[in-house]
């Protein structure tokens, strides 16, 4: 008697929950309209970078299994089933240009300046240049051309989403 008492109470809560909530749930991040990047297998072997292929679109709808991803040139929504996913990321926008060409630059001053001071804090000849001064010269130059390109070429900014299984 007191092992049917469990047993019903779980048939009881499995007849009336939802079966959208008996799988797995799609994160928070991902909403109707979220522009979305997935990793989706492929079976060719491709030499140059990761295997898979990198789809981007936005969420049109989701179902408990299905992603349904609208693709630009596509006619309708891309169907994915959620198990082939192998990676999923949700975009954080594009930096303003000012902003990527600050980050850029000071990224890229500071590696031009270290790779200054390592190269030439190396050399030890009495009349060849001061480490000090290449590193002012190296991440000068890289500071420069690091903004340039950040304020040029913003890159999209991707927030990975974890898929539970």
């Amino acid at each position: 008697m007191v092992m049917r008492r469990p047993l019903a109470v779980a048939l009881l809560t499995l007849a009336t929950c939802p079966a959208s909530s008996l799988f797995a749930q799609w994160p928070a991040d991902l909403a109707s309209g979220a522009r979305v990047r997935a990793r989706l297998p492929e079976i060719q072997y491709q030499v140059d970078g990761r295997r898979g292929h990198l789809i981007r679109g936005r969420v049109t709808a989701l179902s408990a299994d299905t992603l349904y991803l609208a693709v630009a040139d596509s006619l309708g929504p891309l169907a994915i089933p959620r198990s082939v996913i192998q990676r999923l990321d949700v975009s954080r926008g594009v930096p303003s240009r000012g902003l990527s060409a600050l980050q850029r630059g000071v990224l890229s001053g500071a590696l031009g300046a270290l790779t200054g001071l390592l190269v030439f804090g190396i050399d030890d000849e009495p009349d060849g240049i001061e480490a000090g001064e290449a590193a002012l010269v190296y991440g000068g130059v890289s500071m420069a051309l690091g903004s340039v390109l950040g304020g040029l070429f913003p890159h999209e900014r991707w927030k990975r989403v974890r898929l539970s299984d």
